[in-house]
């Protein structure tokens, strides 16, 4: 901290989370989206073992990026608690 003097320089990071951060996953799921509607980049993948028998994997990991963004949001709202509680329900 430049305000603390001390005899050594201390450098560091800081690693928050803040819910706001649901703003750029939902940006990147829109340009996911732009690019499998166009198929753009798809057929090098269907070259690959793992995606031989289809790109399901793919449409999982949205659904999963998907939910992550409405728990964000949801963890915006004062009734955070009973979302999560309707959630498992």
């Amino acid at each position: 901290s430049p305000y603390v003097k001390t005899a050594h320089r201390v450098s560091g990071l800081m690693l928050a989370n803040h819910t706001s951060i649901h703003t750029l996953f939902a940006r990147s799921l829109a340009q996911f989206d732009k690019l499998k509607n166009r198929n753009a980049f798809i057929e090098a993948y269907r070259q690959t073992p793992m995606f031989s028998d289809g790109l399901d994997e793919f449409d999982d990991s949205r659904e999963i990026v998907q939910s992550l963004i409405e728990e964000y949001k949801a963890s915006e709202s004062p009734d955070y608690i009973q979302w999560g509680m309707q959630q498992e329900a």
